[in-house]
Parts: structure tokens; sequence; C-alpha cells
């Protein structure tokens, strides 16, 4: 039996990326386009808290909110990049057949992932806990309240 030497995961091309912009542009346009973001994409453009003359800096809560939002987001492409993975090992028809145990292993790292980032976005927590479709994690988080 010959070995498959199909190389599922390409090195990415070496030709240098332009940076800032161009490359925030090339990151965006691949999400839209293909539904995931790359591991070698930059981080979105981090926008600074307006602060207006007379007014306090952001207190506590504000950064947590905003650092639970910037880590909800992250989640989420990691959950599209994980889904990725397993798509281009189900297109491989013996991998899928060998493997099937491991690739929905792949899909479950998907769904507490994006259940995990809802929870991170959610105004009430035990609501948002109590919406987690995932059994097991679902009653993990509920150990909090």
């Amino acid at each position: 039996m010959p070995i498959d030497t199909t190389d599922l995961w390409p090195e990415p091309d070496p030709a240098p990326r332009a940076a800032g912009t161009v490359a925030r542009a090339e990151a965006t346009q691949t999400v839209e386009n293909e539904g995931f973001v790359p591991f070698d994409a930059p981080p979105p453009p981090m926008s600074a808290p307006a602060a207006s003359p007379g007014h306090a800096a952001p207190d506590a809560a504000s950064l947590r909110d905003a650092t639970h939002q910037r880590i909800a987001v992250v989640l989420e492409e990691l959950a599209l990049e994980v889904e990725d993975l397993g798509g281009r090992l189900c297109t491989d028809m013996d991998v899928a057949a060998r493997h099937m145990d491991v690739l929905q292993a792949i899909d479950l790292i998907a769904q507490k992932q994006r259940s995990l980032a809802r929870l991170l976005e959610a105004d009430c927590p035990i609501t948002a806990i109590e919406q987690i479709g995932l059994d097991v994690l679902r009653d993990r988080m509920r150990m909090f309240h």
C-alpha cells in the first residue's frame, strides 16, 4: 500500500507580508471570504477607551468587560480554526473512517469554545450557563453558582 504524502498542513507562503494595515486587511478579507482567521494573522487594531476631558479613566469593571470581549473574540476565532482543521481532515475519507472519534473530539472543542465565548459576552452569566448546549460544560459552569 503506497504511503499518502499529501501535506494536510502546508507551510505558509514564504513571501514577506506587508506590515500594518495591509496585513490587517488581508486577515480581514480571509475572515470574510473563508470564515476563519489564520494563526499568523495580525491582531485587530486595539481601540483605546475614549477619555474626554473631565472624565475619569475606565474603572476595573469596564476593563474586565473589555478583556472578556477580546477573549470571547479569540475563542470564536479558535473555534473557526479548529472546525476548519476538522473539515480538512474529513475530506480524506480514509482518515475520516479511521479517526471518527478524534474528528468528533475536534468538533466538541469548537463547540466548547463557542459556548465559553457566549458566556463571556453574556449580560447574565447564570442565564448564559443554562443556555449552554453541552451538558458536561453546563454542569461544570454551574459549580460556580
